[in-house]
């Protein structure tokens, strides 16, 4: 029982540590707006981060910092020196009819290639292709960055390991993350900045990808965070352990599920299309999608797994008719419903069945009142 104790005691002191920050935060929030950032206003994704990265690495560009980003960047990542000549920055660069690297610097002396790998997977042969193309055209004076949220390594089917290994030996290939690397870069580029402007940006875009990669916020709890758990090593690993066997439980139920539901075949009315979505994995969620369509409405029931929470809930695809959706919300259509992933697999598999049979509802009153004179209204949603 003392290690239940002392695990209880564990998530309080946490417990009251987070309240406390919540409440200075709710306290002071008017005046210093901690959660504000420029890029709530923007879709921001893989491309745009090479883009702004390229950006501050452009010699040429508006910043008006000349070659300090670019150089800080070659003395971070690049064990020798050179001279910082620039001939030529591109995003998207082509390299063969199928292939793009995200990334071109070619310097006087030494071509960079960045393949900047957030969400999406890795292709076949990608960076044995990009490293081929980068010898070509360097003469053998490259260097490849692989940069990833966290530093994961590139899969087999990218580059075989044998490759891989060499091309590390001989510091042609460096596996680099958000985490450790390009925010502790950002941060060197913050101290030799001149621009106030340009000072601003950065800090926002550091803020951006600690939130997005490092899961922190404004009011920065994590040295006392880690300073609770260097002091509860023990209770800590049993909680991180008991968490990990919940995602895997959920993991496994959804599978199943999926696999269940997919079997399964709905009763539907004349003209309903039905499609799905194999199990995929987006923005650190697990989703299984599917979806049910007729005369240009189109909507997506979708099973995710969230941290420890199984969510069963549903979007619109653009262009459906806005009747349709008051349609849905007057049949009690019901929206990210927290589903007990310990109920059995018929359980969830019937809840899931449930929805569908609403929307197919829904597709029948769509009609008659179609028949009835009432004009559609196209609405993205």
């Amino acid at each position: 029982m003392n290690e239940f104790n002392d695990i209880e005691n564990l998530l309080y002191i946490v417990k009251s540590r987070i309240d406390a920050h919540l409440k200075f935060k709710k306290e002071y929030d008017k005046q210093l707006a901690f959660d504000f950032s420029i890029f709530q206003f923007f879709t921001i994704g893989e491309n745009k981060i090479s883009q702004v990265l390229a950006y501050f690495l452009d010699v040429n560009q508006n910043h008006g910092q000349g070659d300090i980003f670019l150089n800080e960047f070659v003395k971070t990542f690049y064990d020798n020196e050179i001279e910082i000549r620039q001939l030529e920055n591109v995003c998207e660069k082509r390299i063969t009819e199928n292939r793009r690297l995200d990334i071109y610097i070619k310097l006087k002396g030494l071509t960079i290639g960045i393949e900047n790998k957030i969400w999406a997977d890795d292709q076949p042969n990608q960076l044995r292709d990009y490293s081929t193309f980068l010898e070509h055209k360097s003469k053998g004076n490259y260097l490849l960055l692989y940069l990833s949220p966290y530093g994961l390594e590139p899969k087999l089917k990218s580059i075989k390991e044998k490759l891989k290994l060499k091309l590390v030996k001989e510091n042609k290939l460096k596996i680099i993350s958000y985490k450790d690397d390009i925010i502790n870069l950002i941060n060197n580029w913050l101290v030799i900045c001149e621009a106030d402007n340009v000072t601003h940006f950065l800090k926002e875009f550091k803020k951006y990808l600690e939130i997005k990669f490092l899961g922190k916020n404004t009011l920065n709890m994590s040295k006392e965070l880690r300073t609770i758990i260097h002091e509860n090593e023990r209770e800590v690993q049993m909680l991180v352990n008991e968490y990990k066997g919940i995602e895997n439980e959920i993991l496994i139920k959804l599978n199943t599920v999926a696999k269940e539901i997919d079997k399964t075949q709905p009763v539907l009315d004349i003209g309903i299309e039905k499609s799905r979505n194999e199990l995929f994995n987006y923005n650190g969620f697990r989703i299984y999608k599917y979806s049910l369509s007729r005369n240009g409405n189109k909507i997506w029931i979708q099973l995710v797994k969230k941290e420890i929470h199984l969510y069963l809930n549903y979007y619109l695809q653009d262009g459906t008719d806005t009747i349709f959706k008051e349609i849905l919300t007057e049949l009690n259509f019901t929206n990210n419903i927290v589903l007990n992933y310990k109920q059995n697999k018929s359980e969830l598999v019937k809840t899931f069945l449930n929805h569908v049979n609403i929307v197919n509802e829904s597709f029948r009153v769509y009609n008659e009142r179609n028949e009835n004179g009432e004009k559609p209204v196209a609405n993205n949603v």
